[in-house]
């Protein structure tokens, strides 16, 4: 599975080369209908669903009971690798999705019921060294924590998302904060293949450009 996804990337980044010479890999932002850069040597590429391959994990991942319990059964999945290279510094706290509809409070006993649940499968050994998410439990909670990510720190609660080996999964809620780490690695890339189950009616628009890579 590692190695299909990365024969993946290698086909987008030649495209990306021969196309878009005036684009320094790593360094450049950037964002197209399949690739998007996500801060220094830190990458997210669309994947095609219908491979054979990751149709069995959408359709019978160990964790689809659990998104069907949360989301119902009228649901679609778009699947990406995040990739981190040597050199890619922490993020800054962020959520993937906005909050939609009511709005809770920190502190309140319920909030908005998920319209969009994210799988993190690792596909390369997490560590301090390589990097992994760091989370912010309970944070999906209010929007009004959006730019206090550093509090989670100060409060003790974050939670380093650090799996035991690979195909190894976190799951959480799309408005969850959280941020990736640094690769301090030498040569190793971080590989995490990313699963965002959400309602059909919701159509991310954020996270990746208008134009096409290959066009």
């Amino acid at each position: 599975l590692r190695e299909v996804a990365r024969q993946r990337v290698a086909a987008a980044e030649a495209a990306l080369a021969e196309k878009h010479q005036e684009i320094q890999v790593g360094e450049t932002l950037f964002a197209f209908q399949e690739l998007s850069s996500r801060g220094r040597q830190r990458f997210d590429l669309l994947l095609d669903p219908s491979d054979e391959l990751l149709t069995s994990l959408v359709r019978e991942g160990p964790w689809v009971g659990l998104i069907n319990e949360l989301l119902g059964e009228d649901v679609e999945c778009d699947v990406s690798l995040i990739y981190s290279r040597p050199g890619a510094e922490a993020q800054e706290w962020h959520t993937d999705g906005a909050h939609l509809g009511k709005r809770a409070e920190w502190g309140a006993s319920e909030c908005t019921p998920p319209y969009a649940i994210c799988v993190f499968l690792a596909l390369s050994q997490l560590s301090r060294e390589v990097g992994f998410t760091q989370f912010w439990p309970g944070s999906h909670r209010s929007e009004g924590l959006a730019g206090f990510g550093g509090a989670s720190l100060a409060l003790g609660t974050a939670l380093d998302g650090m799996v035991a080996a690979p195909g190894g999964c976190i799951i959480y809620d799309y408005r969850l904060m959280h941020r990736g780490m640094p690769n301090e690695s030498e040569t190793t890339q971080r590989d995490i293949l990313q699963f965002v189950y959400h309602a059909s009616w919701y159509k991310e628009r954020k996270n990746y450009g208008s134009e096409s890579l290959f066009a």
